[in-house]
Formats: C-alpha cells, structure tokens, sequence
C-alpha cells in the first residue's frame, strides 16, 4: 500500500488529531490542542459525510463480532452503507479539513509523522471504503485479499473490555439480532420477538420502558384474571405471581431478558383464558 494516501485517510486523520490534541496537552500547549479539537468539532459533524464514513470505519476497525459469519455479514452491510455516501461531497469534505490541518496547526508537517501502530489496517479499510464506492478498482484477487483480511480481523473474540462497545453499535446490534431471530423465529411469539428486538437494538432506556409495559398488562391482567377464576388452587398462588412480577428488574441483562420472555408466555396464556 505504498501509493496509499494517508491525508484523505479518515480514520488516520481522526487518530492523529486525536493524539496530537493528547501530545499538545501534555507539552502544556493548550492553544494547539484547542486548535485541534475545534478541528474535530468542525469537519466531523454528525451532518457530514466525513462524520458518516468514519462511523463506518470506526466499526470495521474496533468493533469485534466474534465470529466468521457475523464478520461476513457486517462486511456486506458496510458495502452497502459505504455506497449510500456522497463521494463528491466526502471529497470536498476532506480537501476543507486538509485545508484546516494546513494552515490551521503549527507544524503540519509533525503531525502528519504522528505514527499509528495499526496503520496497514487502517489503510485496508480505506482502500476497501474507497472500492466499494468504485473510486478505486483493486481487480478481482486483491479485492478478495483485502475483504479476506477484514473478514479475520472483525472476527477476533469479542472480550469483555469490547462487549459494551459491539453492543452500542447500531450496524452489529442489528446484525446479531437478525441472527438470532432466523434461528429461533420458528419458537418465539410476535410479543416474545419484540423483547428480544428491544434487548438487542434498543437503548437501556426503550428496553426498560418495554419491559415495564409488560409488568403492567400482566399485573392488570392477573386482576381480571382472578376476579374471574374459581379454582381455589390457583387463586392461592396469584399473589405469590403478582409479587414476584414486581420485583422483576428491568434494566437489561441476560437474567431480565429470560424472566422477561416467560412473562410474555404467562401474559398470553391468561390473556387467552380471559377471551374465553
């Protein structure tokens, strides 16, 4: 990757504004670590094409997924979201902000030396960004070489240092979803589906919202479920239900998600009796 161009490299660009604003900072020169981040603050907006493909090369970069067939899949989400970029407005995103760094930060020439350890992996995903665009044309045998390469890397084990990270990432949450849907779709009421949609695609915020709605539906129930019922055993066991229904906790876990799931089934077989 010798022809490789480092300035119009978005996630190069990004790490070293980063650690030029760490190395400014720690020389006590505030003035050029402002500088730097007025930079960061001013060409990666939300807004921008650069922003949006740096999102994308952030998650191909440091989101692990932990397997070959979710790394697959993610690779061709990513072709697909890279080719929905305005490669003319990204170019002329990029010019501005090389602009910006030129004539913007003192000794421009240093920072473009900033050295990133992971750079050949860096210049892999921009080269493939830029593939997938049709800016660049690889041929068949690199191209393949290159995906081959990032299909490894996103495969790596997901550790608990990352967890947190894969699992805030819109693209991989909605991929892990998918999967697991297709594999126990066949098992799993429309109700149940939604839980599991909202623990793996919503924020910790919708799921506990969620989950606090089906407390309520299955506490209002079991009220007109025991208003109506006359077996004696059964109405000896309702409040022992009831109370451990709210006691059930409803930030997201593992545990929530299980306790969840049977109390969907439990709230949709009392439903029924109460229909008939």
């Amino acid at each position: 990757m010798a022809n490789h161009n480092k300035k119009r490299n978005v996630g190069l660009i990004h790490e070293q504004l980063v650690r030029y604003v760490a190395s400014s900072l720690i020389a006590k020169d505030k003035k050029s670590a402002a500088r730097a981040v007025n930079i960061i603050t001013k060409h990666f907006r939300p807004e921008s094409e650069l922003y949006r493909e740096f999102r994308l090369f952030n998650a191909l970069v440091n989101l692990p997924v932990g397997s070959r067939n979710l790394a697959e899949r993610v690779l061709e989400e990513s072709k697909k979201s890279a080719v929905t970029h305005d490669a003319n407005r990204l170019r002329k995103e990029k010019s501005l902000l090389i602009k910006d760094i030129n004539t913007g930060l003192a000794e421009s020439r240093r920072f473009y030396d900033i050295k990133i350890g992971s750079y050949r992996l860096f210049a892999t995903v921009q080269t493939m960004l830029n593939e997938w665009r049709g800016k660049d044309s690889l041929g068949l045998t690199k191209r393949a070489q290159y995906e081959g390469k990032l299909v490894e890397w996103l495969s790596r084990p997901v550790d608990d240092v990352l967890e947190e990270s894969v699992q805030s990432d819109p693209l991989v949450r909605k991929l892990m979803f998918q999967k697991f849907e297709s594999k126990y779709k066949d098992h799993l009421s429309e109700e149940q589906k939604k839980i599991l949609e909202a623990a793996v695609l919503d924020d910790d915020e919708n799921f506990t919202k969620t989950v606090q709605t089906i407390k309520e539906r299955t506490l209002k129930t079991i009220r007109t479920f025991k208003s109506t019922c006359d077996n004696s055993i059964l109405l000896e066991k309702i409040d022992g239900v009831r109370e451990r229904i709210q006691k059930l906790e409803e930030t997201k876990s593992d545990n929530t998600v299980a306790k969840t799931l049977h109390l969907v089934h439990l709230l949709e077989e009392m439903e029924t009796k109460n229909e008939q």
